[in-house]
């Protein structure tokens, strides 16, 4: 199933330097969808392991910056976006899956989870509290996440919307890595802080 997620990151990605940008749409959503099949049924044959789960990851994280820049190139070819767009993007890109991964590295050896978000903390807004207990309910995040971000630049927008739309959603992507960045670079900041000392612990310490 790797392999074949492979394939359609290849094939978006050559549907987006040629110029086939609603067929580019398409495959990349049909690699979406290949690559959410792929771990339910290594987990279902029971097959998964540490070696399958980094090829995953890296065909991931490969195949998705090539369609990105496929279509960055597609889009700075029909002047849709201007050049530090893209640029900007694909940093994004590259320091997102870096901080994402150190993040998950970090936590596991502090014991902490994925060092993510506490989605058990009570929100007290009327509206974004009500939000966010729906999504409890339905067991959905409450906030999206660069998955979708991904989905809507580099499938569901080629595929149905006119180049030039195409160019304001790929802006929007930016803006929501942009936020992406800053929250798991917080984090990161949140797990490599030393934890402070209380006072008794702190005179403890000093007196050894």
């Amino acid at each position: 199933m790797t392999g074949l997620a492979v394939v359609f990151a290849l094939s978006a990605a050559a549907c987006f330097a040629s110029g086939h940008v609603r067929v580019g749409g398409a495959l990349f959503l049909a690699r979406f969808f290949t690559d959410c099949l792929d771990g339910k049924v290594a987990r279902a044959q029971g097959a998964s392991s540490s070696r399958g789960a980094m090829l995953d990851l890296a065909a991931d994280v490969g195949g998705i910056s090539l369609v990105m820049a496929a279509l960055s190139w597609q889009l700075l070819d029909g002047k849709e976006v201007p050049t530090p767009v893209p640029l900007a993007f694909l940093a994004c890109l590259v320091y997102y899956n870096w901080a994402l991964a150190y993040r998950k590295h970090l936590a596991q050896q502090l014991g902490v989870g994925d060092g993510g978000a506490d989605h058990n903390t009570r929100v007290d807004v009327p509206v974004v509290g009500a939000w966010v207990r729906f999504c409890r309910r339905m067991n959905m995040s409450p906030v999206p996440w660069v998955l979708e971000a991904e989905i809507a630049v580099l499938g569901v927008a080629p595929l149905l919307l006119p180049a030039e739309l195409v160019g304001r959603v790929f802006e929007l992507g930016l803006i929501f890595y942009i936020m992406a960045c800053a929250v798991n670079t917080r984090r990161l900041w949140r797990l490599t802080t030393p934890p402070q000392l209380d006072e008794p612990a702190r005179k403890e310490r000093h007196e050894a």
